[in-house]
């Protein structure tokens, strides 16, 4: 291959940004979804995925899939999944014909919920803290393995 191996290993890697897109957003809210309406029945499955404060369960589980991860699936691009989603809340934020505090109560509050047909929350923040919650873990595993490499070759 032209260019060398440094090259090689860049373009083998084409589908980790996509895939790490996709696990950290669709696949989290998936797996809690399916966890959930396992683990309890319907009425309480719904409310807890899509009315308790700031989505508890699809957080945990993006933290916990984001550090166990990477010991597998070694891709820096893990670190950044969360700039496309911020950038999607951004832009809606932006375009959302409502004053300041209107805004921040739709997208963060209380204002929008499943109940009253709004899904603003569920389409737009809630993927953006999945994404922002895989990418931190990933962040962390990431420092600590540095850390723990840097101590293993000063000894």
């Amino acid at each position: 291959m032209a260019g060398g191996p440094q090259y090689a290993r860049r373009d083998g890697i084409w589908w980790a940004f996509p895939l790490h897109q996709i696990l950290s957003t669709v696949g989290v809210i998936t797996l809690a979804t399916v966890l959930t309406l396992t683990l309890s029945p319907s009425t309480r499955a719904r409310w807890i995925l899509t009315e308790t404060p700031y989505f508890p369960v699809q957080i945990a589980l993006a933290l916990l899939i984001g550090f166990v991860l990477p010991r597998f699936l070694r891709h820096w691009l893990m670190q950044w999944v969360w700039v496309l989603p911020f950038l999607i809340l951004c832009v809606s934020f932006i375009l959302t014909p409502l004053p300041l505090a209107g805004r921040f109560e739709r997208y963060f509050g209380w204002d929008c919920r499943p109940e009253l047909r709004c899904f603003v929350r569920l389409a737009v923040t809630l993927p953006f803290y999945t994404a922002v919650a895989y990418s931190l873990t990933a962040f962390l595993r990431s420092a600590i393995q540095r850390r723990k490499q840097q101590l293993e070759t000063a000894e």
